[in-house]
């Protein structure tokens, strides 16, 4: 309880004093999405796959120029039996609480980002073109959860061999506003290898619970956007050395592309996961207005490993999005235009 307390009296201090020294009305923005999705399985009841997913209300405030703190909350809930339980966590509605602060606008220092607090550390390509992505096959092995941590990046021509360079050190262990005994580092680097082809690599390894075990990941990846923007290609190459739910080093590999028709866009993917399975879905997103994304999915997976059945899934997900943006005077409550 006290690791949490310091982690929070740290975010409380920074952004006091980066409020003390600010010139204006700070300006805030406040985001709100949610996604409803319901899925029917071959294998399932489809009355256990309505859900809301990725409900979420994410708070912006821009203290100073260079100066941000990002409060997000994730509110995803099952409609089902998950709904009903009188059991509420606190610490699992924050997804993300942290400063960023940019040095070239704050101190003339040379351009770079700093971020700390909970937030999504440096790892992987994340490439999110299918509206169920957290469905995806290699969702969760290319995924390092929002943790409590430090991340510096260097967006912009680092020594004239890549683009931009993330590190991040974190801790990564009980995924909350604690601070964990086991802890972490990841890295990531981009470079445009053209005007429309972008390559990254990145790594990560941390320490696992009650064992003196190191978990490593690798990634390897690539970004292609057609001259028209109509078009777009990625891969992914992810290589797991230590995952606790695979005894030996696994691969996993993804490969997609997006093309817009008509008022959407159709989208394609497929991936592998070693001795595991492997997976090809399809949707099309739809935008309606400025608020609203219609997309159904389609997505069949083939078990390699003889030990669960092949499942086809059919679904349609609407995402809802709302924006709101003014200056704000927190010490007067008065609002500027």
């Amino acid at each position: 309880m006290k690791s949490k307390f310091m982690a929070s009296a740290v975010l409380a201090t920074l952004i006091s004093g980066a409020l003390a020294r600010a010139e204006g009305p700070p300006v805030w923005t406040l985001d709100g999405q949610i996604n409803f999705d319901v899925k029917a399985s071959s294998l399932e009841d489809y009355e256990n796959h309505l859900r809301v997913q990725d409900a979420e209300i994410k708070f912006q405030l821009l203290v100073r120029e260079g100066i941000k703190v990002v409060i997000k909350t994730e509110l995803e809930q099952r409609l089902d039996k998950n709904l009903r339980q009188k059991d509420f966590d606190f610490q699992k509605v924050i997804e993300e609480a942290y400063i960023q602060i940019e040095t070239d606008k704050v101190s003339g220092l040379p351009r770079a980002i700093i971020t700390f607090g909970e937030h999504s550390m440096a790892f992987g390509q994340k490439v999110r073109e299918l509206p169920m992505f957290k469905d995806a096959l290699l969702y969760g092995i290319g995924k390092q959860g929002e943790v409590i941590g430090l991340t510096v990046e260097l967006p912009h021509n680092f020594f004239n061999l890549v683009d931009s360079v993330a590190i991040s050190i974190f801790e990564a262990g009980s995924n909350d506003l604690e601070i964990a005994k086991e802890k972490g580092a990841s890295f990531r680097l981009r470079k445009k290898i053209s005007d429309r082809l972008t390559a990254q690599v990145s790594g990560l390894i941390k320490e696992l619970p009650n064992t003196d075990v190191n978990e490593k990941r690798g990634s390897i990846g690539l970004v292609f956007n057609s001259e028209d923007g109509k078009q777009k290609i990625w891969f992914e190459g992810l290589v797991v050395d230590g995952n606790p739910k695979y005894k030996d080093t696994t691969l996993g590999a993804q490969l997609g592309g997006s093309y817009k028709l008509g008022p959407g866009s159709i989208v394609v993917e497929y991936q592998y996961l070693q001795d595991q399975a492997h997976e090809l879905a399809a949707a099309y997103n739809l935008p309606v207005g400025t608020w609203l994304v219609l997309s159904p999915e389609i997505r069949h997976r083939k078990d390699l490993s003889g030990k669960k059945p092949d499942e086809t899934v059919v679904g349609v997900r609407a995402r809802l999005y709302a924006h709101l943006e003014a200056k704000h005077n927190l010490l007067t409550g008065q609002k500027k235009d």
